[in-house]
């Protein structure tokens, strides 16, 4: 069988070139794009689509941001409608990748768009309208978009890939519908060599995906967090990562995450925490990263109630130094209500502010910090003592938690159920 391949070889293109080769595999029952060296003026995401693989030139295939316009409406919107009205529809061109949002409607009530035809002050989008948009409620359309975008997509690769975020000339799109790279409801897509560098928003963004693999990817300089594991997605490898000087958080997990690896990646000089865990983010391996010189905390367990907190997570074998660069008395801190952190074979230093190796709410239960811990230059290695009933020392046997032990019951709640 002879196998889909198409080579694209131009030192100046735009996103309709990527497009047009993306969909050309796609409609002829899948393959692969060989990308040559060269500069793409991203005016639109490169849309993936299912059973595509794109292979840039290392270093060399680099898609940059254009530059963002923007204009307030000149009529309100409602919720389900497949056009907008604007002040300045002279602004934007059919083809243009658009971001709606008013001041309630942000996050995921935002709604992120392709221009497919333009009337008047009516500007026609190919996905509905996540929100009702008003005018008195500051509403407006900015051409923000992620440059690479995966909707509903399985089996598809990226990789070799250089991403310009062009953040300057941008304005911020939330990680719930933007980031460099930005996946919704995808499945078995894999990520590798990607440079995702300076964008107005985080590097890589995905929610509600399964099983995806992310690795020897560099995550740097963006204005939001490096990664964020979003919205329920499960059983996600994320690995051998550079991660660093992100204007937020390096890892940030977001909503009901669970049974992800992030492993051997390096997480530093964030303008957060190294790694944000929070809101139901369960069943995790962080293991064998090295976490330094962040703005805030190596780790931080974010303050929940039982039912929301980021329990059962294996923490083992990383590198975790000189954090809490500008606030933060900690290395790792777990604030309430965080159950069932196991902590295994770490090395953690203390900086010049964190004064102590591990800070637990006294509302936490069974965090359990093995003797083969090793703990350097902390005034104490935890806080409050052990004495405290919090920290334990054994840890269980067995640990079911990270991508191995993904099952039917574990991504019921996305709507799926595997064969």
């Amino acid at each position: 069988m002879k196998k889909n391949i198409v080579e694209v070889k131009v030192e100046n293109g735009t996103n309709e070139i990527l497009q047009h080769a993306v969909d050309s595999i796609y409609k002829s029952g899948g393959g692969s794009i060989m990308i040559g060296p060269g500069i793409f003026e991203m005016q639109d995401s490169l849309h993936l689509k299912t059973g595509v693989k794109i292979y840039g030139t290392q270093g060399r295939t680099v898609l940059k941001k254009s530059r963002c316009v923007s204009s307030d409406l000149s009529a309100d919107l409602g919720y389900g409608h497949y056009d907008v009205s604007v002040k300045r529809p002279d602004l934007f061109n059919v083809g243009m990748g658009i971001h709606i949002i008013d001041d309630s409607g942000r996050g995921f009530y935002g709604t992120v768009a392709t221009i497919i035809w333009k009337n008047g002050d009516k500007l026609g989008i190919d996905k509905m309208l996540n929100h009702d948009y008003a005018r008195i409620r500051h509403a407006r359309v900015s051409t923000e978009f992620p440059v690479i975008s995966g909707y509903y997509v399985r089996d598809a690769l990226v990789q070799g890939i250089t991403i310009e975020g062009n953040k300057d000339e941008n304005d911020f799109i939330d990680g719930c519908r933007g980031g460099g790279i930005f996946l919704l409801q995808c499945h078995g897509v894999n990520l590798s060599n990607i440079l995702v560098e300076k964008y107005a928003g985080d590097g890589i963004s995905y929610q509600q995906c399964t099983r995806l693999l992310i690795e020897n990817c560099e995550i740097r300089n963006n204005s939001g967090s490096g990664l964020h594991p979003g919205s329920g997605s499960t059983g996600v490898i994320m690995r051998n990562c550079k991660i660093i000087k992100n204007d937020n958080d390096g890892v940030f997990y977001c909503l009901r995450v669970g049974f992800t690896l992030l492993e051997n990646c390096e997480i530093s000089n964030n303008g957060n925490d190294g790694i944000s865990i929070g809101a139901r983010d369960t069943d995790h391996i962080i293991r064998e990263n090295t976490i330094t010189d962040n703005a805030r905390h190596a780790i931080y367990f974010r303050k929940a109630d039982e039912v929301m907190g980021g329990h059962r997570n294996l923490i083992e074998g990383n590198i975790i130094s000189e954090n809490c660069r500008k606030i933060g008395m900690g290395e790792v801190f777990i604030e309430n209500v965080n159950c069932d952190i196991w902590f295994r074979k770490n090395q953690i230093t203390c900086g010049k502010k964190s004064k102590y190796g591990i800070v637990a709410n006294n509302l936490c239960k069974r965090i359990c910090i093995a003797k083969d811990n090793s703990f350097v230059c902390c005034k104490k290695e935890k806080m409050p003592s052990i004495k405290s009933g919090i920290f334990e020392e054994v840890i269980p046997k067995k640990l079911s938690v990270g991508p191995e032990y993904v099952n039917n019951n574990s991504i019921r709640h996305l709507g799926i159920l595997e064969e």
